[in-house]
């Protein structure tokens, strides 16, 4: 009871409770199993998912409906090192990745004497980064986001994020449009807000990255010092050929929002709601769906996508490389350090499946009426 109340009250630092347990003794706790490159220590009712099925019944919009968040969706990693977009390639893992740990044991102890070493107490507050050696497991090159802009000046590009005509990927240059077909304007694309009262038709076109050639292509060789090409890339800088990855699957993901005060989030988030199948062509993917309990239900809905590359070697792609029975219940993990008991030219490679997420089209039920689509990115918040 005593351990309970103090991880309870230490949030994020719930390891620190029993600050004398080895890393390797928590197994997988706190990961997700079935994600794709997951985060690490979830905490309940934080996903972006969850925010939009969310209503607020005690302020409504223009239109009388609740208000509700409208998200567009990026990929912008940060890990300090000035390394944007590092996802290009999956190789250098301390160099590319924030997984750049201490030298293991330096005789550092953040906790002090403990009477009871086995009981549990408060968390520490000390300035050690809490699960700091689970983590490192977790560490992915830069996501990146893409924007569909009318061009290429800064103003082009801020009205498109402002439009939420945006979306994110892993690290690789896949390409991706989402469009509702039906829209009261005509095709209607990620960002969207749109009223309408019949079932809603969509198209999704998606192409994979190009992939990518050793080394560094001429111009980059020619543009800067040899050292400095080597400091910021490690030798291999992006060098795309002309063949592209295929897109292997499209995901739709529907979420409905609450429609009364109190209701059962239970059924609201659908991920994914639709699987997709694309013919491995490195030309790209097309295809189109409609929902047509959208106007049976009457439910306002969002709708976004995900597309799918062919599996390939992703650093950390097995994250704890968790070592199971024929239960599912770990038995050990093989931690991919980011200090010295991890050899620095392992880049702790699985394949994975890298992918893009659009930005939702927010649907509004309209029985027999329709609105212009509309495309201000600034959220309505509760």
């Amino acid at each position: 009871r005593e351990a309970r109340a103090h991880a309870a009250a230490a949030g994020p630092r719930y390891r620190s409770v029993l600050p004398y347990t080895q890393p390797e003794e928590w197994l997988d706790c706190g990961q997700c199993r079935d994600c794709f490159k997951p985060s690490f220590g979830y905490r309940p009712l934080e996903s972006t998912q969850y925010a939009l099925s969310l209503s607020n019944f005690d302020q409504l919009d223009e239109t009388g409906r609740p208000l509700r968040f409208r998200f567009g969706f990026i990929a912008s990693t940060d890990d300090h090192t000035s390394r944007p977009g590092t996802g290009y390639k999956q190789y250098e893992r301390r160099k590319m990745t924030f997984a750049t740990g201490l030298k293991y044991d330096l005789g550092l102890s953040p906790y002090g004497e403990m009477a009871d070493p086995q009981r549990a107490q408060p968390a520490s507050q000390s300035y050690l980064q809490p699960d700091g050696e689970r983590v490192a497991s977790f560490a992915y090159p830069g996501g990146i986001v893409a924007v569909h802009a009318a061009g290429r000046s800064r103003e082009a590009i801020w009205q498109a994020m402002k439009a939420r005509h945006v979306y994110g990927t892993s690290g690789p240059r896949i390409l991706l449009w989402f469009d509702l077909l039906n829209g009261p304007d005509g095709r209607a694309p990620m960002g969207s807000e749109v009223a309408i009262g019949e079932a809603p038709r969509f198209e999704v076109r998606a192409a994979g990255a190009f992939e990518q050639l050793p080394g560094c292509p001429p111009t980059r060789l020619t543009s800067m010092l040899p050292e400095r090409l080597e400091y910021l890339c490690a030798g291999e800088c992006r060098n795309p050929s002309d063949v592209r990855h295929p897109i292997t699957e499209i995901e739709v993901v529907r979420i409905r929002p609450q429609a009364s005060p109190g209701e059962d989030p239970t059924g609201r988030i659908q991920d994914p709601w639709l699987r997709l199948a694309c013919d491995p062509d490195p030309g790209g993917c097309v295809v189109r769906f409609q929902d047509d309990e959208f106007a049976e239900t009457g439910r306002d809905s969002v709708y976004y996508v995900r597309a799918l590359q062919e599996p390939t070697p992703a650093i950390n792609g097995d994250n704890m490389r968790a070592r199971r029975d024929a239960e599912g219940n770990t038995l050990s993990v093989d931690l991919c350090h980011g200090d010295t008991r991890t050899d620095f030219n392992d880049d702790c490679l699985a394949p994975n499946q890298e992918r893009a997420w659009s930005s939702p089209i927010f649907i509004d039920y309209a029985a027999g009426a329709s609105s212009p689509a509309k495309n201000s990115m600034t959220p309505k918040l509760p």
